[in-house]
C-alpha cells in the first residue's frame, strides 16, 4: 500500500463523511445492459447489494483563453435508458458505481463508529477493482478503458450547534476569510453559499481544477449543518492506470491543502491536526 506524503497536513478526527475517486472514460462501444450483469458477477462477493440510478453527463475541464467554465457533454449514442449501477459492500460503507464511461468508488460514514479507511487504502481499492473491470471488457471483447478525466471529491459535513446559527459555524470554520463579512448595517449574514475554484498544475501545465463548497443544509437526520465539499477533477497524467493514479494522487494533496489553509486554527484543534 502507498505510504501518505510525509509533509501533508493530517487530522485524527476530520468531519469527512464520504469519500469518492472516479475515472471517465471514452464511451464503450457495444456496451449494453447485459454487461452490467457480467461486471457485477465479478464483484458480487464483496459488493453484494444493487442499486440503479440515472446515468453521469461526461463532465470536462477545459482551459483556453479567459475565462473558462466547467463544460459538460453528453453522448446520445447507444440506449440513453441503460442505468448507472452500484455494487454496494454489506454494510454499506462502500460501493462501486458503473456505467458505460465512468467508473467511481465511494466511502460513506453511515454510522458514528464508521471510520474513513484514508485515501491510500481507497486508491488500493480502487485500482484493483478498476483492473477487475478492465479485465472484464477486454474479456468481452469490448476493449480496453481510455480514461480521459479523473476526479476525487472529499465531503465534510459539520454540525450547527445547539444555539448557534450557520452563518456563525461558517465564521468558525473559515475565519480570518469570513472577517468581513459582518458589516455594521447588514449585522451577520443570515446564510450563504462559498465556491471557490483553484487551478491544478502539473509541471507548469493546467490539467485540473480543484472547486471548494460550503453551504448550510440539513442532514437525513434533520440536524442543521455545514457541508464543505472539495473535488479535484482534470486530465489523467497517462494513458493507464497509473496516469489516473498520478492524477488523483495530484488531486488529493491539493484538496488536503485547500483544507488545511482555508479553514481556521480553532477548528483544526477540534480535529486535532497531528501534522
Amino acid at each position: 500500500m502507498a505510504q501518505r506524503p510525509p509533509d501533508l497536513p493530517d487530522f485524527k478526527t476530520p468531519p469527512v463523511t464520504e469519500v469518492v475517486l472516479g475515472v471517465q472514460f471514452n464511451s464503450i462501444q457495444g456496451f449494453l445492459a447485459p454487461h452490467l450483469g457480467l461486471i457485477w458477477e465479478r464483484f458480487k462477493r464483496d459488493f453484494p447489494h444493487l442499486e440503479e440510478h440515472p446515468l453521469l453527463p461526461q463532465f470536462f475541464e477545459t482551459f483556453g483563453t479567459g475565462f473558462q467554465p466547467q463544460m459538460h457533454h453528453v453522448e446520445f449514442f447507444g440506449p440513453s435508458w441503460m442505468p448507472r449501477v452500484f455494487f454496494i459492500n454489506e454494510d454499506r460503507t462502500q460501493l462501486l458505481q458503473v456505467q458505460r464511461d465512468r467508473f467511481l468508488h465511494n466511502w460513506r460514514k453511515i454510522g458514528m463508529g464508521d471510520a474513513y479507511p484514508r485515501f491510500e487504502k481507497m486508491i488500493e481499492t480502487f485500482g484493483g477493482a478498476y483492473a477487475q473491470l478492465e479485465s472484464v471488457l477486454v474479456g468481452l471483447g469490448l476493449g480496453r478503458i481510455l480514461p480521459n478525466q479523473c476526479e476525487v471529491t472529499y465531503i465534510n459535513q459539520i454540525e450547527v450547534a445547539l444555539g448557534q446559527t450557520p452563518a456563525a459555524l461558517l465564521g468558525s470554520l473559515f475565519g480570518q476569510f469570513w472577517s468581513n463579512v459582518s458589516k455594521e448595517r447588514l449585522g451577520e449574514p443570515e446564510d450563504a453559499n462559498i465556491q471557490i475554484r483553484y487551478i491544478i498544475r502539473h509541471e507548469d501545465t493546467p490539467v485540473g481544477r480543484v472547486s471548494v463548497q460550503a453551504l448550510p443544509a440539513r442532514r437525513a437526520d434533520g440536524a442543521e449543518i455545514v457541508q464543505m465539499t472539495f473535488t479535484a477533477r482534470g486530465l489523467p497524467l497517462g494513458t493507464d492506470f497509473a496516469g489516473v493514479k498520478a492524477f488523483l494522487e495530484l488531486g488529493r494533496g491539493c484538496i488536503v491543502h485547500a483544507f488545511t489553509e482555508l479553514t481556521s486554527p480553532e477548528m483544526h484543534k477540534s480535529w486535532e491536526r497531528v501534522q
